[in-house]
């Protein structure tokens, strides 16, 4: 499911501790379902909680939580419009510097079928439709400065 992948890119990207121990970030799916509509398509969806465990992090949360609002604006705007819940999230304190963070995300993932004239199928993740949001503040997939860098939050 790509926007696992995406997801991990985004928090990566914001996080500079995460560049230097990528295995602090730890990804899973739980509770999911998959769905389809009784059409003459095959396409198909996903639902399901994505898991992100970031073992021992030592950023500020908010750094953390602008980098997934960033991203649910581009590939899960449903969840920044009021009243759903963007995502939840449980914090265990391990020192004074550092934490270990769960955030569970409600997530789908659609999925498009194509029949091949040479038999099989060809499947292809889709992307969110045309953005909610026409400000250009989502996260985009290729930013060439993390743009967290040198960014300093005040208690």
């Amino acid at each position: 499911m790509n926007k696992l992948d995406s997801l991990r890119a985004a928090i990566t990207q914001a996080l500079p501790e995460l560049q230097k121990s990528p295995e602090n970030l730890r990804l899973w799916i739980s509770r999911g379902s998959g769905r389809c509509q009784a059409t003459a398509s095959h396409a198909f969806g996903f639902d399901y909680e994505a898991n992100v465990l970031i073992v021992e992090m030592g950023s500020d949360f908010a750094v953390l939580a602008h980098a997934i609002f960033r991203w649910l604006r581009v590939n899960q705007p449903a969840l920044v419009v009021p009243p759903n819940e963007g995502f939840t999230f449980d914090v265990d304190p391990l020192d004074n510097g550092t934490a270990d963070v769960l955030l569970q995300l409600r997530l789908t993932q659609n999925v498009t079928v194509a029949q091949k004239e040479t038999g099989g199928f060809d499947m292809h993740y889709l992307a969110e439709p045309d953005p909610l949001f026409a400000d250009g503040l989502g996260f985009e997939d290729a930013m060439p400065v993390p743009p967290f860098a040198g960014v300093d939050i005040d208690d």
